[in-house]
């Protein structure tokens, strides 16, 4: 194969500097929404778990990621005591294609006098709305604080950091060297940036 040209080298550095971008941006994008908080309205509880109703997370999978489908890969019974589900949730992330698998059991309700299921079509729909909910929460951040998989990232934004360096530098030689291993050990972050910031200044 010959050399690249410089025309093509340019190319393949602006794809690069393109997946970047994209990469950052389904970051922050993944965060942004694992962050904001599930109305209370849309919350339930059952045998002490909270969860939220499937028409909100269709709702938000609308909102952020509106190019999606859920595929039923196989169901499946566990004698007569619970249906299994197993789904696929794909969507289109600014551009890139995901997909998460999700399996859920719901358990088959019997009638009290013994003579049969009461419903296994609701059953069956239990099931697939909970593997359905799951893959949403996993693939999408949707209600991470409901499901406890919320990280909220305390890391200092761009301007906060720049601000911070700023300061710093009328600081003593010492001074500057903790704040600076303060600043790359996340000691200083955006619960305290109001509070280190007044400190910093007050030292000049």
């Amino acid at each position: 194969m010959g050399k690249m040209s410089e025309l093509d080298m340019y190319q393949s550095d602006i794809e690069s500097l393109r997946d970047i971008e994209v990469k950052d941006y389904i970051i922050h994008k993944h965060q942004q929404v694992s962050e904001q908080p599930t109305p209370q309205d849309v919350v339930k509880s059952r045998n002490g778990f909270d969860y939220v109703d499937e028409g909100y997370m269709r709702f938000k999978l609308n909102q952020h990621y509106p190019i999606w489908s859920w595929e039923i890969i196989k169901y499946e019974t566990l004698g007569d005591k619970a249906i299994v589900v197993h789904g696929r949730l794909k969507v289109m992330d600014e551009g890139v294609p995901r997909s998460f698998d999700s399996v859920a059991a719901h358990r088959i309700a019997v009638s009290r006098s013994g003579g049969g299921y009461v419903d296994l079509g609701n059953d069956m729909k239990a099931a697939n709305s909970d593997a359905f909910k799951v893959a949403v929460n996993r693939l999408c951040n949707v209600a991470d604080d409901v499901y406890r998989k919320q990280y909220l990232d305390k890391t200092l934004d761009e301007w906060q950091y720049d601000k911070i360096v700023e300061v710093m530098k009328n600081l003593k030689d010492d001074d500057q060297a903790n704040v600076q291993a303060a600043l790359e050990s996340g000691k200083i972050n955006k619960d305290n940036y109001d509070k280190v910031l007044s400190k910093l200044k007050g030292s000049k």
